[in-house]
């Protein structure tokens, strides 16, 4: 075998490292199968699914400053991630925080709107998500619950979210 063939199997187990999904209480499924792979050992398929790590892309600001968006998941604090129509999810989170005292900001990121923004699409392609959609990322930088489009009431739909995730409320 070759050192470059035998060397990948070595050195680029990237879905060994970073495609660790699981079940748990604190991750309400939205019923989607996981994502299928063609090698579970070396591709990495990234997958905003409740129970998975949350996918790396590079996003900026209005100074077009670039970051990681896993440095917007801070120590102790979730994160509700909507697409660029999604000011009413982050309407809720807001509203819930203050009210409960559970650490949850929230954010809006699109192509071109939002509070960030992705203009090299790399967040799109993964976010599993529409425009008027949200994800709830945990403070370990795990996806704990989705909602692909709008809710009727996103308030209702992100407190039961956060309540089964936090082990207050009967899931």
């Amino acid at each position: 075998m070759g050192k470059l063939r035998a060397q990948s199997m070595e050195f680029a187990e990237l879905n060994v490292e970073y495609g660790f999904a699981y079940d748990s209480a604190a991750v309400v499924p939205d019923g989607s199968p996981p994502p299928e792979n063609v090698d579970d050992i070396r591709v990495y398929q990234p997958s905003t699914r409740p129970g998975a790590p949350l996918p790396h892309a590079w996003i900026e600001d209005d100074g077009d400053n670039r970051r990681p968006i896993k440095d917007l998941v801070t120590p102790g604090r979730f994160l509700l991630i909507a697409g660029e129509d999604g000011a009413d999810w982050c309407e809720a989170a807001h509203e819930l925080a203050a009210e409960t005292g559970v650490p949850l900001e929230a954010v809006r990121i699109g192509h071109s709107e939002g509070d960030l923004f992705d203009p090299r699409l790399l967040w799109t392609r993964h976010r599993g998500i529409h425009r008027n959609g949200a994800i709830l990322v945990r403070p370990d930088r795990y996806v704990a619950w989705r909602q692909v489009t709008a809710a009727e009431d996103p308030r209702a739909t992100l407190a039961d979210a956060l309540g089964r995730v936090l082990a207050t409320c009967p899931g």
